[in-house]
């Protein structure tokens, strides 16, 4: 509360407390801790700042509302406080932005000595924030959003001016902060595009098999080849170099790339297995992959055509079914089966089973984690597997993880799956070995669910 007076009049003021506090965030806002900001603007005669912001937390708060928002907001805070203590002095003030809340700012205070200048370690600082915090906001936020969500994290300077008011000048840091992480954001979405592009051309995809297994018996029936971007890269996760690819209109190109490294693999390793291979909707109708060159390049490989499944992904709708079962005809027509994979994820799943009858129906893992405490699911899977029987097909569950999904599955009758359970993916085709869990019985629950 603020007053005036002039003569016999009296002004006052109400100020809400939010200019100066977040209570969701607990954390000052710049207004709150103005006075120390401006300080330090004239004793050293310029200001430096970094300013961390995530864009698209509003796309989040119309999605999911504002308790989803908040929630994650106060997460990035606690992250960036954590950040604050091991990278930064306790004296640079630490703010949330007063009208954009999905902002964070950080006053850097007067070095130690008069010999240490700010203005060469601004870099440096930013790029540290960056390794830290975002690989966690991408994780936090992809839940969400099914993209890749970057932080703007940018730095600015201000020197100190006579002629402009410090509150001007402190605005108009904040504000060039901000541009500048913009700016640091778009150009490396366009160094990850340049890196994908080197990573395709140059081919550089590592191919990873995970068996498998029939789960009655624990043998290994066959193997998905998953691939992999280069070590010691954003693109080593699976999930990233996809998504880019995606992001960056690349996937098409990208797919192909993996589909022939991961067959080229598997002649190296001379398996009699079915080898399970990935592929998107749009590459099956890709000239240079199928016909008479499709089979030299099996014959090439020392690979028999019936041990080849493609794994069609429902990541890319299929528009058309008819052009794509003239497509399919060039793989089938030489033995190869196709496979559908992710089900259950898509709203077209089951007019792709009716259109397509694939050979296998690969149940996505969603339906598989914590399946033997969730009778919901278990009655999903148990309606897979009855419609898998009805119609020729074979239900394979992903994700297996536990003791408990591994026993509820196999008295649900499903006849294969895959999981860490079993093994994670490696280079070679390993066996899997029969442990203590797979001995273990199942619950009552699940087995009364079960038929």
């Amino acid at each position: 509360m603020t007053s005036e007076k002039s003569g016999d009049e009296h002004v006052s003021v109400s100020i809400h407390e939010g200019f100066y506090f977040d209570k969701v965030l607990q954390l000052p806002t710049v207004i709150k801790e103005y006075e120390q900001v401006e300080r330090i603007l004239n004793d050293l005669q310029y200001m430096a700042c970094i300013t961390i912001q995530i864009e698209q937390l509003a796309k989040i708060e119309y999605l999911y509302g504002s308790n989803s928002y908040n929630h994650l907001l106060l997460r990035i805070a606690q992250i960036l406080r954590n950040i604050k203590e091991k990278e930064f002095r306790g004296r640079d003030i630490f703010v949330v932005d007063l009208y954009d809340t999905d902002t964070f700012v950080i006053f850097l205070s007067p070095p130690r000595d008069n010999k240490t200048q700010l203005v060469y370690h601004l870099e440096g600082i930013a790029e540290r924030i960056r390794t830290n915090l975002e690989s966690e906001v991408f994780h936090l936020l992809y839940p969400f959003l099914k993209e890749y969500t970057r932080p703007n994290i940018g730095y600015a300077l201000e020197i100190k001016n006579p002629m402009v008011s410090n509150m001007r000048l402190i605005r108009q840091l904040v504000r060039n902060s901000k541009k500048m992480g913009e700016s640091m954001a778009a150009k490396r979405g366009y160094l990850s595009r340049y890196a994908l592009q080197r990573i395709i051309i140059e081919r550089d995809v590592r191919t990873v098999f995970q068996p498998i297994v029939n789960l009655s018996t624990l043998e290994v029936i066959g193997y998905e080849a998953l691939s992999r971007g280069p070590e010691n890269t954003e693109f080593a996760s699976p999930t990233l170099l996809f998504l880019v690819a995606s992001e960056c209109g690349l996937s098409f190109e990208l797919d192909r790339i993996c589909r022939r490294r991961a067959l080229e693999c598997v002649r190296s390793l001379k398996t009699p297995m079915k080898i399970f291979v990935n592929t998107l909707s749009m590459t099956i109708h890709d000239p240079e992959f199928r016909g008479l060159y499709l089979q030299e390049l099996l014959k090439d490989l020392e690979l028999k055509p019936e041990n080849v499944v493609f794994e069609i992904s429902e990541k890319l709708a299929i528009d058309n079914y008819e052009l794509f079962r003239d497509a399919m005809r060039h793989y089938t027509d030489v033995g190869i089966v196709h496979a559908g994979d992710d089900m259950g994820t898509g709203y077209s799943d089951l007019e792709r089973v009716m259109e397509l009858n694939p050979g296998f129906l690969k149940v996505d893992i969603s339906f598989v984690r914590g399946v033997d405490k969730s009778y919901m699911k278990q009655q999903i899977v148990k309606a897979m597997v009855s419609l898998s029987q009805s119609i020729g097909s074979q239900i394979i569950v992903e994700g297996i993880e536990t003791a408990g999904e591994y026993e509820t599955l196999k008295q649900l009758n499903v006849p294969y799956g895959q999981g860490f359970l079993f093994a994670r993916p490696t280079p070679d085709l390993v066996p899997v070995i029969r442990k203590e869990w797979s001995r273990v019985r199942p619950s009552k629950g699940a087995a009364a669910f079960a038929c």
